[in-house]
């Protein structure tokens, strides 16, 4: 093979390393970007409803909504959601009415933009403004659509999670899977894309000295 058609190969080589970057960082899956409220946040007013925003869409497999499960409980564990979740692009929206003042974890499993299912949660402090009418709450999560997870007197955890006010229940939020995918793809790209040019230099720095040693000979022999 000449110098001239490795380099080409090796050039081809770089070029596919680059353009697969991007399909295997939008493989990420999904991770949470806002909510409202926010997390960490103190809310002294009445909260309508819980929405969560992630990096890409959300797949609504339903078609209702309730492929996504969003609930809202206090440290007793009792549930604040009035409705089933609705999904809009990247966004999951559940109707509440919350209780007393204190702490609340919202909880949330959804199925992310490429196919896989994902869950975490966050929390928030609630400070009942004057007058407030605290909601009850509920020991059963609402049953919701087709995808609905039947309700029972003790609802189960979601997926990967211990169940709000138990020990160990309060998270810090996860890193972006996004960010770690990133950086592995570009470690690889950019040593594919080293390789390629190394291989190229060698081949074209022989082929130089290939060129001249015929030169230096004749004059050696003049």
């Amino acid at each position: 093979m000449t110098a001239r058609r490795v380099c080409a190969a090796a050039g081809v080589v770089a070029a596919v390393a680059i353009a697969l970057a991007p399909a295997a960082t939008a493989s990420a899956h999904d991770y949470l970007v806002e909510s409202s409220p926010a997390a960490g946040s103190v809310q002294a007013q009445a909260l309508p409803d819980v929405s969560l925003t992630f990096n890409d869409r959300v797949l609504d497999l339903t078609g209702d909504g309730s492929s996504a499960l969003v609930q809202v409980t206090d440290a007793a564990g009792r549930h604040f959601e009035t409705g089933c979740s609705s999904i809009l692009d990247r966004t999951v929206t559940v109707p509440v009415a919350l209780g007393g003042a204190g702490t609340y974890t919202v909880e949330w499993q959804i199925v992310s933009a490429d196919g896989h299912t994902v869950s975490s949660s966050i929390q928030f402090r609630f400070q009942a403004p004057a007058g407030f009418a605290a909601a009850a709450g509920s020991a059963e999560r609402p049953a919701c659509g087709v995808g609905a997870i039947a309700a029972s007197s003790s609802p189960a955890p979601l997926a990967g999670q211990q169940g709000p006010g138990r020990p160990g229940s309060e998270r810090r939020e996860a890193e972006p899977p996004g960010d770690s995918t990133a950086v592995v793809v570009g470690v690889a790209v950019g040593t594919l894309a080293l390789a390629a040019a190394g291989v190229a230099i060698v081949l074209l720095t022989a082929r130089r000295r290939q060129t001249v040693a015929p030169d230096d000979d004749a004059g050696d022999s003049a």
